[in-house]
């Protein structure tokens, strides 16, 4: 099993936005010289849900810092962008961090940013093809090849040139992130690792077979498959306590946040009543649900041991969310250096795996 940290802390006011940023670089280089194995950014914007905003700037901010891990980006959004910035962005954080980054593709889910960037949220699934397919058309246009004109809902244009900077490698890395089992299929298709999340230990071994079975078939090369079944990992909340009722109090109050946040999020919401779930798959209104399927807590041998009950269905990474809910930094900080020091160390090759190219 192998672990990485996934920072998507929120402020309780702008005048905590400068110390929750240090406190989710902090965790970041804890992390690294832990041994996790990615230091996992979102694509949040305007709603509370995501202090730093740009993943793509806060990852090239924080490669630097790093010895050991991996900027990945679960995920970004390019439903919400122009397909050439898009394509850009990915292109210079690949290059800027010597090809140690994926770029986990996804949808979104809050309604408040597709409306503030002018999109309709119910089409975000077209809007994120439509962008890709141009961002994979710019990414192989050469200098002299024809002009690359594109237009999608919300762009148009002309590439005459081509994309710069080029990327570190041959092209940055992209990974899927998709709660259904056509997205499951749809990035073993393209040789794409698959970040899911907020299932239970049976649901995800039954995705993750399926996944496999798919990607093993469809005729990738070896380094293909190895960096897939490297890169895809299911992602969970997790807090450490020394005992199970502690861990319990202590995420009673970040869950209310995020109840709160969630139900502000989703209230004006377009379409039917289920479309929150539809798009996070369980909310945090249902207590009992979100805890069950999105979160890990308790003590070092209860999270050992639910940690342990993916591992036996076949999973080998897990991304993992130690500051949320307008937590209080050093409490996170704590149940961050529990989980280093009393579970990570039950697993091997948690902190044994090869240090990222060219550190």
């Amino acid at each position: 099993m192998r672990f990485s940290i996934y920072l998507n802390a929120q402020s309780p006011s702008p005048g905590h936005d400068r110390d929750v940023i240090k406190a989710v670089t902090e965790q970041a280089v804890i992390a690294d010289r832990a041994g996790f194995s990615g230091i996992c950014l979102t694509d949040h914007h305007f709603t509370g849900y995501n202090t730093y905003g740009n993943p793509f700037t806060f990852g090239a901010y924080l490669y630097p810092q790093l010895s050991n891990s991996t900027i990945v980006l679960s995920v970004a959004v390019p439903a919400l962008s122009n397909p050439l910035n898009f394509a850009e962005q990915c292109n210079l954080l690949d290059m800027l961090t010597q090809g140690n980054c994926v770029i986990g593709i996804g949808s979104g889910g809050s309604p408040l940013e597709y409306l503030g960037l002018g999109r309709d949220a119910q089409r975000r699934g077209a809007l994120t093809e439509e962008v890709m397919a141009v961002v994979d058309a710019a990414l192989d246009k050469k200098l002299d090849d024809p002009d690359l004109q594109y237009r999608t809902e919300h762009a148009q244009g002309t590439l005459r040139l081509r994309i710069m900077p080029t990327s570190w490698n041959r092209r940055p890395r992209f990974a899927r992130a998709a709660l259904t089992e056509e997205g499951a299929l749809q990035a073993a298709k393209r040789g794409w690792p698959l970040m899911t999340g907020r299932m239970l230990p049976d649901e995800i071994g039954t995705r993750y077979a399926l996944y496999h079975s798919a990607l093993d078939s469809a005729g990738h090369d070896a380094a293909t498959l190895a960096y897939a079944r490297k890169w895809s990992f299911t992602q969970k909340m997790v807090f450490v306590a020394d005992s199970d009722a502690a861990a319990a109090a202590a995420v009673e109050g970040p869950l209310d946040y995020l109840t709160t946040m969630t139900r502000n999020l989703f209230s004006s919401s377009p379409g039917t009543p289920g479309f929150k779930n539809s798009v996070v798959g369980v909310s945090p209104e249902d207590r009992a649900g979100f805890v069950e399927k999105s979160m890990i807590i308790g003590s070092p041998d209860t999270v050992a041991k639910q940690i342990s009950e993916y591992e036996a269905v076949g999973l080998d990474h897990m991304s993992l969310v130690f500051l949320y809910g307008q937590m209080d930094p050093a409490v996170a900080r704590r149940s961050l250096r529990l989980f280093i020091d009393e579970v990570m160390p039950r697993y091997a090759s948690a902190t044994t795996g090869e240090p990222a190219a060219q550190r």
